[in-house]
């Protein structure tokens, strides 16, 4: 087992923390173990080809990555993409070489499910193309570790947002998430503990609204999607 570490990633990169890494490079390293991805939330390019990776898990975090290089490693199922579906600024992949990336529904699959994309294993991503991929490309079977790592999210925002009972407290949120800060009127606070769950919803709910306003066009695409494929569950 070849483990890339956390010295081993400041080291290469020169860095020194974890959250000033924008760009790694472990090419052809044997590596199989990449679970420190989990903590580089402001990388921006990934190159780890010619490993021995076999999943996409770790980089579901990596909210700024725009390019991800990971052919020729292990990666035998397909469905591993569904990991890299809520990382909005992912526009180049390059899966090739990988036991998933076979089959005559591969790059449509990949496409349809990864809309964003601009290019996929060194070819550029054509309107046609895309149009295509939605029509014919494979749906996704949910890893599990998708599934868990969506309910531990769910959890920490609405615990965090539950924490909210002042203008302060609110406002120092909306802080550290970069948004502009709420009027008091916005602030709801509970008058007895009877109305925890209402305040929760509806501080969550002021939270969302706030967060809505600093997105772009592209940003609020995927909101809506969510918000759509969420009230089909309802």
């Amino acid at each position: 087992m070849v483990k890339l570490t956390e010295e081993l990633v400041l080291a290469r990169c020169r860095s020194k923390e974890l959250a000033s890494v924008r760009k790694i490079n472990y090419w052809g390293t044997e590596l199989d173990d990449i679970s420190i991805m989990r903590k580089l939330v402001n990388v921006e390019v990934v190159s780890l080809s010619v490993n021995d990776i076999t999943s996409l898990e770790d980089f579901q975090n990596c909210r700024n990555l725009q390019e991800l290089y990971i052919r020729k490693n292990k990666i035998s199922n397909l469905n591993e993409i569904y990991y890299l579906k809520k990382l909005p600024k992912l526009r180049t992949l390059w899966l090739a070489d990988n036991p998933c990336a076979t089959g005559t529904l591969y790059r449509m699959t990949v496409l349809k499910n990864l809309p964003n994309l601009t290019k996929l294993d060194n070819a550029v991503v054509e309107t046609d193309e895309l149009n295509v991929a939605i029509d014919q490309g494979a749906d996704l079977v949910i890893p599990e570790g998708a599934e868990k790592f969506a309910e531990v999210q769910s959890e920490d925002s609405a615990e965090n947002i539950g924490k909210v009972t002042t203008l302060g407290d609110s406002n120092e949120l909306n802080a550290n998430l970069e948004c502009r800060p709420l009027p008091e009127e916005k602030v709801v606070v509970p008058s007895k503990s009877g109305d925890a769950t209402k305040f929760r919803d509806e501080n969550i709910l002021h939270a969302v609204l706030t967060l809505v306003k600093e997105l772009n066009a592209e940003s609020l695409e995927s909101v809506v999607k969510a918000c759509q494929d969420q009230l089909q569950t309802l």
